[in-house]
């Protein structure tokens, strides 16, 4: 039997993180598809509450401090696609995002030295707390958050980001969730809206995806994502993208050069 993820494991969100390159920009550059706006809101510079936006609407009635565009690393990203519209934080009771969000905002725009690794770093952990608050609040519609919310699907998906090579059994899976396969297999899709293997196969095209785009050859991509063979592999990422993972690796490769 497959044992349950340890603690060494990354949790909820570091699998995002790490499988997934966030980079942000200036204002909302609108460059791709994949790109959502994080704006700081507030009253007479003062930093009041926080819009993650993937609808590109204006921020509201309260002054606009800040405005940076969000690239998720591309549309495989499903935490992207399970984002709400738009999803507010008012930080009257969030005292240490709220610190954080006005440390941002005042390195954003001064001008002391190493200002862009602060802005970048301060950046990433406003979202990251931002999207910890998304999943602590759930989400009613089925999808990604609402899954990751969920004390025992939560698990499964956890188990599944962590380990994409591992030759996951739905047993494996229920056993992990705490559940009877029957009952994992009607729980799943209710919470996520898709099947676990549904789930599994799209995981494991992403994480393929971020293996060539570092550069691995498709060999190695299929292995590392859980594929029997890079031919497997190359037959599921040509149906999900439209090309042959070879192209995706030759992009890659040329952007080094």
């Amino acid at each position: 039997m497959i044992q349950s993820p340890t603690r060494q494991d990354r949790d909820r969100l570091e699998a995002f993180f790490e499988a997934f390159s966030v980079s942000t920009s200036p204002g909302n550059s609108g460059a791709t598809g994949s790109e959502t706006t994080l704006s700081l809101v507030g009253h007479d510079g003062d930093v009041a509450g926080i819009v993650l936006d993937t609808t590109r609407r204006e921020a509201g009635p309260a002054e606009l401090l800040l405005e940076v565009a969000i690239d998720f690393g591309g549309a495989a990203n499903p935490l992207l696609s399970a984002l709400p519209a738009r999803f507010v934080v008012d930080l009257d009771d969030q005292p240490v995002l709220r610190t954080i969000a006005s440390a941002f905002l005042a390195e954003a725009k001064g001008q002391r030295c190493g200002r862009q690794v602060a802005v970048d770093r301060l950046c990433e952990v406003v979202l990251l707390l931002v999207l910890r608050l998304a999943i602590e609040r759930g989400d009613s519609r089925p999808g990604l958050l609402a899954g990751l919310s969920h004390p025992g699907v939560q698990r499964a998906l956890v188990a599944m980001h962590n380990h994409p090579e591992r030759p996951w059994r739905m047993e494996d899976l229920a056993d992990i969730c705490g559940m009877s396969r029957s009952t994992f297999m009607a729980t799943f899709p209710k919470v996520v809206g898709v099947t676990p293997a549904a789930y599994l196969q799209s995981w494991r095209i992403a994480s393929g995806q971020r293996a060539l785009l570092r550069g691995e050859a498709v060999k190695s991509a299929a292995r590392r994502s859980g594929f029997s063979s890079p031919e497997a592999f190359s037959r599921a990422y040509a149906r999900q993208f439209g090309h042959a993972p070879k192209e995706a690796l030759a992009k890659a490769m040329e952007g080094r050069g």
